[in-house]
């Protein structure tokens, strides 16, 4: 196989990618917790990015004939291509989901689930009998909790904490990440994002809903306004564009590489102190509007607070709810 195609295919192209949606978690684990079991962190993500990488091998095998007829999918699609047999293709996903998985041991029972359940979602993502990416929003509810998963991976892979988990902030990146991978597949522009507003809007509604909840309720407001300003500044860039492959890439490995930064960002002290000035003036305005609006008060105090402290205490809650005379249906083990 020539040097260009071992450089540049769909597993290398989303390698980036896949590594900051896993750092994510764990950079904001280290923010809450103050400390990182790298080593722990490390193996995670090693398995993560192998048995991951084994869905677009099952993607390109799957869209193999549509993709010949794409000169933009045909220059990295090994299978479309040529330079991958569709045999050659499922051996090598094989191997790749394998040695994810067998890695995988070495974390954590949650850990391991949440692969398990990110490989299922993907299946049906791009299965030749399901094809739920070729159905709007079955494609948009189905892609942003596979987006949730990536962004969690990171999170779940040092510990089972709920109570600090961020999940407004986590569900803001996947439903952004969802509606970018709309536009680009469905070749939204003009008229044609008009006439899916019954997707669209509530996709926005739900991003814009899911951000303010977040800068509201966690103490990372600086860090969400730079990467809204900088996303905006790049979606105005970008206005006109072609919907080429190469120029979302292009896009893609700009931003998403500044969400890490933004957040590590906060260990500057003056970084920090700002982020701290800013939060505390958000906090006094929250103050304010208590008082006036108890009611929202209590609201926003059920947004921020979990039912479960922590993943073991929800599985203890669904082998009772089962109810199986003791013997424990739903059991992936202790972590860490």
């Amino acid at each position: 196989m020539e040097i260009k195609s071992l450089l540049y295919n769909s597993v290398t192209v989303s390698l980036p990618k896949n590594v900051v949606q896993f750092s994510l978690g764990v950079v904001i684990f280290w923010l809450v917790f103050g400390s990182v079991d790298f080593w722990a962190a490390s193996i995670a993500l090693a398995s993560f990015l192998l048995a991951y990488s084994s869905v677009y091998f099952f993607n390109d095998i799957t869209d193999s004939e549509e993709d010949r007829s794409d000169s933009d999918k045909r220059g990295w699609k090994l299978v479309a291509n040529g330079r991958l047999s569709k045999r050659a293709a499922g051996i090598v996903g094989l191997a790749f989901l394998a040695s994810g998985f067998l890695l995988s041991g070495f974390t954590n029972g949650w850990f391991i689930l949440l692969l398990g359940l990110l490989i299922f979602l993907n299946i049906l993502h791009s299965s030749p009998y399901i094809r739920l990416k070729k159905r709007m929003p079955a494609a948009a509810v189905n892609l942003t909790a596979i987006e949730f998963l990536k962004y969690s991976s990171g999170w779940f892979a040092l510990t089972s904490n709920l109570a600090a988990f961020p999940i407004w902030l986590i569900l803001t990146f996947s439903l952004i990440y969802s509606a970018i991978y709309l536009v680009y597949k469905f070749r939204f522009r003009g008229n044609k994002i008009i006439s899916n507003k019954s997707v669209i809007i509530p996709l926005g509604a739900a991003t814009a809903f899911c951000y303010i909840v977040s800068i509201v309720l966690y103490g990372y407001a600086l860090p969400m306004i730079l990467l809204l300003v900088m996303s905006l500044a790049l979606a105005r860039f970008s206005v006109g564009k072609r919907l080429k492959f190469m120029n979302w890439l292009l896009v893609e490995f700009a931003v998403l590489p500044m969400i890490v930064i933004a957040f590590l960002m906060l260990s500057i002290p003056a970084f920090a102190s700002f982020n701290s000035n800013i939060t505390g003036r958000i906090d006094q305005y929250k103050e304010n509007i208590y008082e006036e609006l108890p009611d929202l008060t209590h609201s926003l105090m059920n947004l921020s607070e979990y039912r479960y402290e922590d993943l073991e205490e929800l599985q203890d809650a669904v082998n009772q709810t089962l109810n199986l005379s003791g013997i424990t249906f739903f059991n992936p083990g202790k972590n860490k």
